[in-house]
C-alpha cells in the first residue's frame, strides 16, 4: 500500500495538471433594412475559411430568438464567438482588427447588421 501511495504522489508531482476555460463573446445585432438572417449566415460561411487559413482559434455562430420576447426575435440576433483560451481569444481579436482579409469580412458584416452590446464570458469548469 505504501508503494502504491508513493507511485500516485509521484504521478501527481510530475504530470502537469491544467485547467481550461472556454472564452465566449456575445454581440447583439440588428439586421439592416433589406437584409435577412440568410445574409448574416452567408457572412459566417465566408468568415470561417478566412479564419481557418489564418490559423485563428475562434469559432462563430449566430443565435436567434426561439422562445423569447418579441424584441429578441428577428431582425435581432446575436453573434456568439468562442475561443479555447484567453490568449487565443486575444490573438483572434488582434487578427480581426489588423488583417486586410478580416477587414473585408468586417465590412461585409457591417453592411448586413449593426452590432454592439458586447459581453465576454469564461467558463468555470
Amino acid at each position: 500500500m505504501n508503494n502504491c501511495l508513493r507511485f500516485l504522489l509521484t504521478i501527481v508531482v510530475f504530470v502537469p495538471l491544467s485547467a481550461s476555460a472556454e472564452i465566449m463573446h456575445y454581440s447583439s445585432c440588428t439586421l439592416k433594412d433589406g437584409k435577412t438572417l440568410a445574409d448574416a449566415q452567408a457572412w459566417v460561411e465566408d468568415w470561417r475559411p478566412i479564419a481557418k487559413r489564418a490559423g485563428i482559434d475562434y469559432k462563430v455562430r449566430l443565435l436567434t430568438g426561439h422562445a423569447a420576447p418579441a424584441d429578441a426575435m428577428p431582425p435581432n440576433f446575436a453573434i456568439e464567438g468562442s475561443s479555447s483560451t484567453l490568449s487565443t481569444y486575444a490573438k483572434a481579436w488582434e487578427w480581426w482588427y489588423s488583417s486586410k482579409e478580416a477587414a473585408k469580412s468586417n465590412a461585409q458584416l457591417q453592411s448586413i447588421a449593426t452590432c454592439g452590446a458586447n459581453s465576454v464570458f469564461t467558463t468555470i469548469e
